[in-house]
């Protein structure tokens, strides 16, 4: 019995939501593992719930309709119910692209290359329909001199980032952001993770494609860096945190088949964050590519490496575990000094500046020490958990 299975005995709701969502991928053998657990009395308010805590509910939606045997076990509430989510991510994701599609205009015009990244694209290229793919802003790329330039573009529309940082770009009304960046990976507040994928915007272009928004053609990171990216962002931004990247990643590989070559010609932090991903999927039963998997395994792993990553994908593993991975995967001793001196001593300008939202009086090192005191406890209570509930399913199981 895999993990996967065991956890579905334990929980119904959860399996058939995950199994359901993965359907509508157009997964037939994820319809068939979900339609063979609708029978009997099923707790349809707990796997509603479900889709909705992992944003699920409109991919869940387009699997009722991708396999109609799934379509006909379903009560007509809950069908209601994940089509009217549908209806509200599509009115989203169309405020979304008019948003985007306004800001390449400009950009364009006044001579700024501009890729996006992650939810429009990923929505638009993998998914059956870009609303099945929930989002909240647009992420955009750019070159780091043309930043200021477009920064100056969006406000002028009235566009403000003096609430959550400077990245993110509030629209009037805050309905939605628009988050400019220069990196793939986040150095806002620890730029040392830069060494973790240093990779040039031109060598970007190079190998983009291009994504239409309604009738504006609009550049996109190529198949490899998309598939790249996503395992980056989800270990070092998100530290596997809800299920979601793991539906990109998965309708990602579908779409574009990723050779082994792509995969051991990536600078190492990237092939082992790669593993990670590939690793946490098929501790739960998914392996869509054991040969690039195999590839991209490091030679050395320190101890219980595995068993956090199995952690993880169960969600008993915390979030902040992401620094402890960021620390594996850079690549020399100097590089993990200089992220390990700006995580414990941060330049306190950094935690001040444009978060005028946060309070009138800065956080200075007292606020920060007290949240990395609050993180280590959260970490401690979450990973002492998470033995708890293995050791249970261990049983369950046998």
């Amino acid at each position: 019995m895999t993990i996967r299975q065991g956890e579905r005995q334990g929980r119904p709701a959860a399996g058939l939501a995950w199994e359901g969502a993965l359907a509508g991928l157009g997964d037939a053998d994820a319809a068939a593992r979900a339609l063979a657990q609708l029978h009997g009395k099923l707790p349809w308010a707990e796997v509603v719930a479900e889709l909705q805590r992992l944003r699920l509910a409109p991919l869940f939606h387009f699997g009722l309709h991708a396999f109609p045997a799934l379509r006909a076990h379903v009560p007509d509430p809950v069908t209601g119910t994940l089509r009217r989510a549908t209806h509200a991510a599509t009115v989203r994701v169309a405020q979304l692209e008019r948003a985007c599609a306004d800001v390449v205009m400009a950009a364009t015009a006044a001579g700024i290359p501009v890729l996006l990244l992650k939810g429009l694209a990923l929505g638009t290229l993998v998914y059956p329909s870009a609303a099945a793919r929930p989002m909240d802003d647009v992420d955009l790329l750019v070159i780091e001199g043309d930043r200021e330039r477009l920064t100056a573009i969006l406000h002028g529309w009235g566009y403000r980032n003096d609430l959550r940082g400077e990245e993110d770009f509030y629209v009037p009304g805050l309905a939605y952001s628009i988050d400019l960046h220069t990196r793939l990976v986040n150095t806002t507040r620890i730029p040392a993770r830069d060494g973790l994928w240093s990779v040039s915007f031109e060598d970007l272009w190079k190998r983009s494609q291009t994504v239409m928004l309604g009738d504006v053609p609009v550049r996109t990171l190529g198949p490899v860096d998309t598939l790249l990216h996503l395992a980056m962002h989800t270990v070092h931004h998100h530290g596997f945190e809800g299920r979601l990247w793991m539906v990109d990643l998965l309708a990602g590989l579908r779409a574009w088949p990723l050779s082994p070559g792509d995969a051991t010609d990536a600078p190492p932090a990237v092939r082992r964050s790669l593993w990670y991903c590939l690793e946490v999927l098929a501790s739960l039963g998914h392996d869509p590519v054991p040969e690039i998997r195999a590839a991209v395994q490091p030679d050395r792993l320190l101890p219980g490496e595995r068993c956090v990553l199995a952690a993880m994908g169960h969600g008993d593993g915390p979030e902040a575990v992401r620094y402890a991975f960021t620390l594996i995967c850079l690549p020399h001793w100097r590089m993990k000094g200089a992220f390990l001196r700006q995580l414990l001593f941060p330049d306190a300008s950094i935690y001040t500046k444009d978060f005028e939202d946060a309070g009138g009086s800065a956080p200075g090192w007292l606020k920060h020490w007290q949240s990395a005191l609050a993180l280590g406890c959260q970490g401690l209570r979450t990973l002492l958990g998470g033995r708890a509930r293995s050791r249970r399913r261990v049983v369950r199981m046998n």
